[in-house]
């Protein structure tokens, strides 16, 4: 199901390509998606998560998969901006940022600095302005994804494929049947984001490890040239 993935040349990004076998043991059995998933692990531990965090995400219930999925959102890109502007100093302010605000908010910020494709920018936008009707509305704390799409009207829904389908293959080979990846997404909404926001944070992660390569190699230099 996700799309499989390769570093693009001057990026820290998977891009989605392949895999086509859908359910967690297939999707995880893949080479490229089990890529995906280990630098997921990294990133939890560089955030001081529990392991296996993200996979038992999985299985909370879906309000707290959202609420939850976004906080890891949030910390990962706030985690990514300290790193790309080299400013440790500057954490607990990014961290204060609004993920969303479409000026100044951290995904905006992110994809300025290209650590962020537009697609990838859209997907974290639906996940926190989803999170948000969930957060601000306690009525809202039995959500669940099938009635919610219910309530979509056709745009909306296209929308929600598009976005939350992003790491998924245009088709799907589900029970022996290759479905399109509008169905795919309407009949599995939960895993298909849980699927591509985990591609996202696994490109969050290498982006952060080269921006730190990129300030060790320039420290290193700064050294070299002091001694000249």
């Amino acid at each position: 199901m996700l799309r499989s993935t390769n570093n693009m040349a001057g990026k820290a990004c998977h891009v989605v390509a392949s895999a086509t076998q859908v359910g967690l043991t297939q999707a995880l059995g893949v080479a490229m998606a089990r890529k995906v998933f280990e630098d997921v692990k990294a990133q939890e531990e560089k955030l001081g998560l529990p392991d296996g965090f993200y996979m038992a995400l999985y299985k909370e219930d879906d309000w707290s998969f959202v609420i939850k999925l976004n906080a890891l959102v949030e910390a990962a890109c706030t985690h990514s901006l300290v790193a790309r502007l080299h400013a440790q100093e500057l954490s607990g302010a990014l961290a204060a940022l609004d993920l969303g605000n479409s000026k100044f908010g951290k995904v905006a910020l992110l994809r300025s600095l290209g650590s962020l494709t537009s697609e990838q920018a859209s997907v974290l936008k639906l996940l926190y302005e989803l999170r948000n009707s969930l957060a601000h509305n306690i009525t809202q704390v039995s959500f669940s994804f099938a009635p919610y799409l219910d309530a979509l009207d056709k745009n909306q829904r296209a929308s929600f494929v598009k976005y939350a389908g992003h790491g998924v293959d245009e088709i799907v080979s589900h029970t022996g049947k290759a479905i399109s990846r509008s169905d795919f997404v309407l009949e599995n909404p939960k895993f298909a984001l849980w699927m591509t926001v985990a591609e996202i944070i696994a490109c969050l992660y290498l982006d952060h490890e080269i921006a730190e390569a990129r300030l060790q190699r320039l420290a290193l230099g700064q050294l070299k040239g002091g001694r000249a």
